[in-house]
């Protein structure tokens, strides 16, 4: 089965039934309680200049972008370091090189049930050829390949991941990211991977609630993100920055570490920390 990078309305239709068929069987609903909710955590993974973030939940997994094609090592060695084998729902919310560079290994390595992409097709064809290949290998091993649609809803053991926006009509591949929250009890994470202000603006026309706990902050902390009005919207306590260190983009761009720290917000970058781990223990937000 070849899965197209453009849909039909008629298509779209279809793939909307298998969405919901397929959301169905994502959705792991579990009774919250604080004795078994010790495994529940966030962990941003040291990838360099990439995104890769691993979330968990009472024996269930979604992995959220896959790093570069050198992250390979680093991601698996997360995942094995916390005993994971089987990714429920791996989601690459661009198809640039940084955030899919180690899809197909992960696919290759792990078993992977579930791959949600966004609806493009990169204007790079470096990035559409790897875009392709993951593609066939998600099928190879039996994997399924889902669209993101806005307001789509996977819950992943007590972690509710919503789909707040996929704009597959923007120009900027940038802007085409997949955004996401994931909530469990009354913490939330922001998801935005590479989408600049103007998504952001979108976000607050729309009348979207994405205030938050943690933000990851949005394009690895470029000042093409994370505006000031975003910021005052999404009111994070952490902001999470993902970049390599001494990176040639000069990232995190001084503009947005001003705006973060002006607001009170406190910054943490894999650069300087490495792996960033939250944990959720009865109900509480916890960074070890």
């Amino acid at each position: 089965m070849s899965l197209p990078f453009k849909l039909s309305q008629k298509t779209k239709i279809i793939l909307a039934v298998i969405i919901v068929i397929t959301v169905t069987a994502l959705t792991l609903v579990k009774t919250y309680n604080k004795e078994t909710a010790n495994d529940d955590f966030v962990e941003f993974i040291d990838v360099g200049q990439g995104d890769s973030t691993i979330i968990h939940s009472e024996g269930y997994t979604a992995l959220i972008d896959a790093g570069t094609p050198s992250s390979a090592t680093k991601i698996s060695t997360a995942l094995k370091n916390h005993n994971i084998n089987t990714i429920d729902v791996m989601i690459l919310s661009h198809p640039h090189d940084d955030h899919i560079g180690s899809a197909q290994f992960i696919l290759e390595e792990f078993k992977v049930k579930n791959v949600l992409f966004s609806d493009v097709l990169p204007a790079d064809d470096e990035n559409a050829e790897a875009l392709k290949n993951i593609i066939d290998t998600a099928e190879y091993v039996n994997a399924k390949c889902h669209y993101a649609k806005e307001g789509m809803i996977i819950n992943i053991g007590n972690f509710k991941m919503t789909v707040l926006m996929s704009d597959e009509q923007a120009e900027d591949e940038n802007n085409l990211s997949i955004i996401l929250m994931a909530e469990n009890c009354d913490n939330k994470f922001l998801f935005t991977g590479d989408a600049e202000e103007i998504c952001e603006q979108k976000l607050i026309a729309q009348n979207i609630d994405f205030d938050c706990d943690v933000l990851k902050v949005g394009h690895h902390g470029s000042r093409t993100s994370t505006s000031q009005a975003f910021i005052d919207h999404a009111t994070p306590y952490y902001a999470v920055i993902s970049c390599g260190a001494n990176n040639r983009y000069g990232h995190p761009h001084a503009a947005v570490v001003k705006r973060l720290a002006t607001a009170g917000v406190t910054m943490l970058r894999t650069d300087r920390e490495g792996n960033i781990t939250f944990k959720i223990i009865g109900g509480n937000l916890v960074l070890e």
